[in-house]
């Protein structure tokens, strides 16, 4: 029922859009009245037809075309009655060359006229080579991380960590070590921590772990907050990276801000722009350029503070590890 209601309310914008593309004789059911179209319903006459259901519905919010297109038909439908019996009566009402309507529509198609043109201008310039190109580039900047399998036993003093460590390289199995000795919750399990990235793990831990080799164990045990621990690494590997089509999506976002923002720079290089203060007077030259400056230390600021941020997130994903309740690092569930 909550879905219902965040659909229909998803669904009053959908009136004014349908209008005002009525008024620019462009509305959905000029494309829609095709051969052999549907009619799904009839109001005084006029046919409403599915083409135009289904150019509503794709205008809805991803939410209420989660719920799908015949769950939604109803309520998308009687809508568009409603709009039907408003434009009727509306055009009945007010003539098309109505100066309020006259004026309202003129702004609306420079928007439209200005979306259109972005869309074909960037449209032209994103193809398939580009995006690969940028695919590529991505690829290159963004290696698959690595990955360890291991095993681990951890102890409470430097003093015992040395003594089982004696035993595991005298040829105790390491598993069975664990199990025997580790106070950390993967012992019974004989130590095993599956696999792992850096990331999921504290720092001295991870250093320790990704400088070993498949087969080692550590020479020495192993400081962290949690206590001691022994090493064993069983393998690496490299996860693998998103594909084309997985990455194309955010790959045409990012480029197409790219190209808008090149766009609007090329409209502003050259052109003669004067701005005025809220009351209509000019600006000084001065007051102006100060203004410019004294935004940018702010940017600065910004900077410097987002900076810090991996240091933060830092303390935030040792804060996150499973282990800190347990005492032993515990990479992410698999």
């Amino acid at each position: 029922m909550a879905k219902l209601k965040m659909a229909f309310i998803a669904l009053a914008g959908i009136g004014l859009m349908a209008g005002a593309y009525a008024w620019l004789g462009n509305q959905p059911a000029a494309v829609a009245q095709t051969e052999g179209d549907v009619v799904i319903a009839t109001v005084n006459g006029e046919n409403i037809y599915r083409g135009e259901f289904e150019d509503a519905y794709a205008q809805l919010p991803p939410q209420a075309q989660q719920m799908g297109m015949e769950a939604i038909f109803p309520l998308l439908l009687e809508r568009m009655v409603d709009e039907k019996l408003i434009g009727i009566a509306a055009g009945k009402a007010i003539p098309a060359d109505d100066p309020e309507v006259e004026k309202q529509m003129a702004g609306l198609r420079e928007r439209i006229v200005m979306q259109v043109y972005f869309e074909r201008e960037i449209n032209a310039k994103l193809t398939d080579e580009v995006l690969r190109q940028r695919y590529d580039q991505w690829k290159e900047a963004n290696p698959a991380p690595s990955e360890v399998h291991a095993r681990h036993i951890l102890l409470e003093t430097e003093e015992k960590a040395k003594e089982v460590l004696a035993e595991v390289q005298g040829g105790k199995e390491f598993a069975a070590a664990a199990q025997e000795h580790s106070t950390g919750p993967s012992g019974p399990n004989g130590g095993d921590l599956g696999f792992f990235t850096p990331d999921q793990m504290v720092k001295p831990f991870a250093d320790a772990a990704f400088a070993m080799e498949p087969g080692q164990v550590s020479a020495e045990p192993v400081k962290t907050d949690f206590g001691w621990h022994i090493i064993k690494v069983e393998d690496r590997r490299e996860q693998a990276q998103s594909g084309f089509e997985e990455m194309k999506d955010q790959l045409s976002q990012e480029a197409t801000q790219e190209i808008a923002a090149e766009m609007m720079a090329g409209f502003r290089e050259g052109a003669e722009i004067e701005t005025f203060d809220i009351d209509g007077n000019p600006i000084p030259a001065e007051e102006e350029a100060l203004a410019t400056e004294g935004e940018q230390p702010a940017a600065e600021e910004a900077s410097e503070v987002e900076g810090e941020q991996p240091a933060a997130e830092d303390v935030s994903a040792a804060e996150s590890e499973q282990p800190a309740e347990s005492g032993e690092e515990q990479p992410a569930q698999q």
